[in-house]
């Protein structure tokens, strides 16, 4: 049976008004740069898929191993961010602030603490745009912790920051801000396989073990966020520092120019030996010069 014209034309109104399907863009991210792995390696990617940070990202909580990082000064991680979808990813232009997490457990007497600071979200245009949050805890410590956040901008969201400290051990992560990754994401489309490395992602700022059996995980997020018609989302990545904590190795003395002592020795026996001789010599010299003389 056909339908009337008139059918046809009431219904014309429904259907463009109906949204076309949401399609879902996923990232990863990986750290390219400012710690290594157990094995020297400087690229450290997840070798577990974790949605957010949050559900099924704390209980996968602490892979990769990776060494204890050296905080002579803040240690800011290059982070790579890969479109592993099958859609184009294109990055608004304003953006949220980056989410992080810290963690110690395992430590004896004390059970797990665990901080998530999440990242502001972007704002619309001509509105300010949310501060990220900051999630602390200290526990039995004379360390007073400093965590601070990112406050949003007009349009960018601020970065989050997480800090635990548990009986003298300490570690504290701050991310980046959505003014700091504009510069590398904002317009820009990121095409199935595709990445680019943000430095500054994430910073851990402050981390201190000084119990071998203490673990201490961190890990960082992008927010989900929506554009072109894709909802995106990132991937956590999450790792910790286990087992022996790593000591600062002595420096090394550098090679000097002056002898080996063994050398100097025999270098200074060399020298009044020469010495002797020439004064042996010298004094025969003059003796047979006297008797000449007579």
């Amino acid at each position: 049976m056909k339908r009337s014209a008139l059918a046809v034309a009431l219904s014309l109104p429904l259907l463009l008004t109906v949204a076309p399907p949401v399609r879902a863009g996923v990232l990863s991210l990986s750290i390219v740069s400012g710690i290594t792995d157990l094995t020297g390696g400087t690229e450290i990617p997840d070798p577990v898929g974790q949605e957010s940070l949050s559900g099924s990202t704390l209980t996968q909580l602490g892979t990769p191993l990776v060494f204890d990082p050296e905080m002579d000064a803040l240690t800011s991680l290059t982070v790579r961010v890969t479109n592993t979808s099958s859609a184009a990813v294109l990055f608004p232009e304003f953006l949220p602030g980056v989410s992080v997490l810290s963690g110690i457990n395992s430590i004896p007497g004390y059970s797990s603490k665990l901080n998530v600071g999440a990242g502001g979200a972007a704002g619309k245009t001509g509105l300010p745009g949310a501060d990220g949050a900051i999630s602390r805890t200290v526990l039995d410590t004379a360390y007073d912790l400093v965590v601070e956040g990112t406050p949003g901008t007009i349009s960018n969201g601020g970065a989050g920051a997480a800090g635990t400290a548990v009986a003298e051990n300490w570690i504290a992560l701050q991310g980046a801000s959505g003014d700091a990754l504009t510069a590398y994401l904002a317009g820009k489309t990121l095409n199935p396989g595709e990445w680019v490395d943000i430095p500054g992602f994430a910073t851990i700022t402050a981390f201190h073990r000084s119990i071998d059996d203490a673990r201490m995980a961190f890990g960082f997020d992008l927010p989900t966020f929506s554009s072109g018609g894709i909802s995106v989302t990132t991937g956590a990545w999450s790792g910790s520092c286990s087992g022996p904590h790593i000591e600062v190795p002595p420096p090394v003395t550098p090679p000097s120019d002056v002898p080996e002592p063994a050398s100097v020795s025999l270098l200074l026996g060399g020298l009044a030996l020469g010495a002797t001789r020439r004064g042996l010599s010298r004094s025969r010299q003059k003796s047979r010069q006297d008797v000449a003389g007579e």
